[in-house]
């Protein structure tokens, strides 16, 4: 793989430095690794599409939409900025996160990524384009982006023309763009909702696991605890709660359609060990605690509200034993606890012992069937918990799923393309409604303040001077504000607030 991606840009490469010394007669141009090509065709498809006398009132309705999605937008910013400065430093988002680029964020699926990135750009672009030619704006050139493949469109208005007309009119062009964007992921979100989500039927009888553990494969359904069958959590939760830690019991269940069978311990599992904590000396991800010990009394430990009521009950500086299960071994260890709040920087948590673990029970860790169902219907759950699937690892569909439910692999190929199309209109939009200069909210903005100013009786010029200077320091103050959300909690690492 890495073999043929590096053939591809080798030839990337090749073809950049051609378009350079021959493709300017043709329209080509290079900017850095991008090869930009502008033509003259498609005016005509413009011009004839923009002379619908509605296209007016459309660029009415999207100045609107975009003040509503500026506001969304920015509140949203706020909110992850405050959030920011409780995220611990080894939580920190990745920056790659706020590059909305197929291949660069992680989240996004290459395939799928290009192609909506693809529609959401040609259609912003174009919209910009008609509502252009719907106010009299002459359009200079037309064009595509390529990296190895087309990755976005462009339309060029006159920009002088564009500078001169009125605020109404130039106000509905910057505004056509992200509004359009955002009703073509409404009309996918829909789709997604009404058409393809109720098609989505459990074929397996069982919980679904969430998670690698106990020997036990993510995603598999398991049906049966020993002789015990389980057709949902409550099944499950029931089951276990006859169950003793330190205790072998067998599982069956179904992974990639095939049905298995195995003997787990049943205890408090360890998914993961903080560094620098008590547990780190002692513990490893995958051991099983099944008792722990504590100013001579002894706890069985079995879920995660065991663990976490268990903690809440100790002290940092006092003394723990713990008992665990580690490939085929019995151990047991003492160590003395941490300080809580030296993680958290919660002062409810000063005092409290703190090992630095996060520990679940089996039971903790397995869904009903339906959960996916759910999930994958927009208007079923919360929706920015719709927005964050990509984030769970969970757009597109895993496959190991796809067996335990009803619809075909080419169902989940076209539920993937229009959920793409959705996430990243509904980014695109979204992101280019900020206030923020060069964004088209950004001008959107820039031109309301000069309206408002001018309304008071102020000079033409002494009015653009006042709204530039508002408009830039806004500009500013978001650029900050996304900046604050990858940076405050490394800083956090370093200087405590």
């Amino acid at each position: 793989m890495i073999e043929l991606l590096i053939a591809l840009f080798a030839l990337w490469i090749i073809v950049l430095y051609i378009a350079k010394k021959k493709g300017k007669d043709r329209g080509l141009d290079v900017m850095g690794p991008l090869l930009m090509w502008k033509t003259e065709k498609g005016k005509k498809t413009i011009e004839y599409i923009a002379k619908r006398r509605a296209w007016k009132r459309y660029g009415d309705i999207s100045i609107i939409l975009c003040i509503v999605a500026m506001v969304f937008t920015t509140a949203l910013i706020i909110f992850n900025v405050i959030v920011s400065f409780q995220i611990p430093p080894q939580n920190a988002p990745s920056p790659r996160l706020i590059i909305g680029l197929p291949g660069i964020n992680p989240v996004i699926p290459v395939g799928y990524g290009i192609l909506a990135l693809l529609v959401a750009i040609v259609v912003h672009e174009f919209s910009h384009g008609i509502l252009a030619r719907a106010g009299g704006i002459k359009i200079n050139t037309l064009g595509l982006l390529f990296l190895i493949v087309p990755i976005g469109a462009f339309v060029e208005p006159d920009e002088d023309e564009l500078k001169s007309t009125s605020r109404l009119k130039r106000s509905r062009v910057f505004a056509a763009g992200p509004s359009t964007n955002i009703i073509l992921a409404f009309v996918c979100l829909l789709i997604l909702a009404f058409a393809m989500a109720p098609a989505i039927t459990s074929a397996a009888d069982g919980v679904v696991m969430g998670t690698d553990a106990y020997g036990i494969d993510k995603w598999s359904v398991i049906s049966k605890i020993d002789d015990t069958p389980v057709h949902t959590r409550e099944d499950m939760l029931n089951i276990t709660a006859t169950l003793q830690a330190g205790t072998f019991h067998n599982v069956t269940f179904l992974y990639h359609g095939t049905v298995k069978e195995t003997r787990f311990f049943y205890g408090l599992y360890v998914e993961n060990v903080v560094k620098g904590m008590p547990a780190e000396r002692v513990l490893e991800e995958d051991d099983i605690i099944y008792k722990a010990v504590y100013r001579s009394n002894t706890s069985f430990l079995e879920t995660n509200d065991d663990f976490i009521a268990f903690m809440n009950a100790t002290h940092a500086g006092d003394e723990l034993t713990l008992y665990y299960y580690r490939n085929g071994t019995f151990s047991n260890a003492s160590l003395v606890l941490a300080d809580k709040y030296e993680y958290t920087d919660n002062e409810k948590d000063a005092g409290k012992g703190f090992l630095g673990i996060g520990a679940y029970g089996i039971s903790d860790m397995v869904m009903d069937t339906d959960f996916i169902p759910n999930i994958y219907h927009p208007f079923r759950g919360r929706f920015l918990q719709y927005l964050t699937l990509p984030f769970i690892g969970m757009s597109p569909l895993p496959a190991e799923l796809e067996s335990i439910y009803t619809p075909s692999h080419a169902f989940w190929i076209l539920y993937n393309i229009l959920y793409w199309i959705f996430w990243l209109n509904f980014a695109v939009g979204t992101f280019n409604a900020l206030p923020a200069i060069p964004l088209d909210g950004g001008y959107i903005f820039h031109d309301g303040i000069n309206y408002m100013l001018s309304k008071r009786g102020r000079k033409k010029e002494k009015t653009e001077k006042l709204s530039s200077m508002v408009s830039t320091a806004l500009s500013i103050l978001v650029l900050l504000s996304l900046v604050s959300i990858i940076l405050v909690p490394r800083l956090r690492g370093f200087i405590s607030f």
